[in-house]
């Protein structure tokens, strides 16, 4: 994958919590941590946090496989509308199994909101973010990827086709859970401080495959809904239009994650992944949430996605 210049610093995690008390007990092989930002913790100091408040996960094992429905989408794309109405439509119909992120751009990382027509200096919210712009250079050619609105759930590809319209988003998705193959685990904890508008967000994640997968972790930030302008089917322009699920980025600036699991990884195998996040200030705890998810580096198919509340 070209995109995959990232440092990935992997620790054993006796080297990780050589200086914390013996209340912390880790049964995990490797940890991954992206540039913690310990600060974020109010309530004295790093060693106190490992003792007292990292998480412990349960052996219990999700055996249900989740979707991630990842709508390409524009504020001025008149179809686009529609296209989100089917995938929150999709969601409520399976609101613990099935997830969106509306990633705001267009193929070739065109900015949508430098459109020009007569109404476009009530646009000016610009939508995008930086990953939006790299997933938009990277699936521009060889992945159907024509135009806004379009999409992928969970990037599996049919028919030769990852991107494909709207109408076909249902029933991919019922394949998708139908077959329930789970081939990795995950589990999450935030610990959100208040003090510091800012938490570590933990995940657990543990492959459940012999197949030889390299698979890579990638924790999308969404923001449940905001309003603003949108250009409707009928081309009318709705001031108080609802944007659901508004990919903002990923937790840790790396659009395509940091690595999970060697392709020689064994069944059982296991992996803790640390991250420390602060809110943007201008967007309540209450209206973000995280969704995690683990791919395969070599086809870009999402193989498990879990949604994490910020509380």
């Amino acid at each position: 994958m070209n995109n995959l210049n990232y440092v990935l610093f992997i620790l054993i995690s006796s080297l990780v919590l050589l200086t914390s008390c013996d209340k912390v007990d880790h049964p995990y092989e490797k940890v991954a941590s992206v540039n913690l930002d310990t600060t974020l913790y109010p309530n004295g100091t790093w060693d106190d946090y490992l003792a007292n408040e990292y998480p412990s996960f349960s052996q219990n094992t999700n055996t249900n496989v989740n979707v991630l429905i990842e709508d390409y989408t524009g504020h001025k794309c008149n179809n686009c509308p529609t296209a989100a109405d089917i995938a929150h439509g999709i969601h409520e119909n399976n609101p613990n199994r099935v997830f969106v992120a509306s990633i705001h751009i267009d193929p070739g990382a065109n900015l949508s909101f430098q459109s020009a027509f007569p109404n476009a200096t009530k646009y000016y919210t610009d939508h995008t973010n930086p990953d939006a712009v790299v997933y938009g250079k990277e699936f521009e050619n060889g992945f159907n990827f024509g135009g806004n609105p379009n999409g992928t759930v969970n990037r599996k590809t049919v028919d030769n086709k990852m991107f494909d319209l709207s109408g076909t988003w249902q029933s991919r998705t019922s394949d998708i859970l139908t077959a329930n193959d789970l081939k990795v685990n995950i589990q999450s904890v935030f610990n959100y401080y208040q003090s510091t508008n800012g938490g570590f967000l933990h995940v657990e994640a543990e492959k459940k495959t012999s197949e030889a997968i390299e698979m890579n972790a990638v924790v999308y930030v969404i923001q449940d809904s905001l309003v603003d302008w949108q250009l409707m089917p009928d081309n009318t322009h709705n001031e108080f239009y609802i944007h659901r699920d508004k990919h903002l980025g990923s937790i840790d600036n790396n659009p395509f994650g940091i690595k999970a699991f060697d392709a020689d990884a064994p069944v059982g195998e296991k992996v803790l992944l640390d991250y420390s996040y602060t809110l943007p200030a201008n967007i309540n705890k209450e209206n973000l949430h995280f969704l995690i998810y683990v791919y395969d580096v070599d086809t870009y198919e999402i193989l498990q996605v879990i949604k994490q509340k910020i509380e």
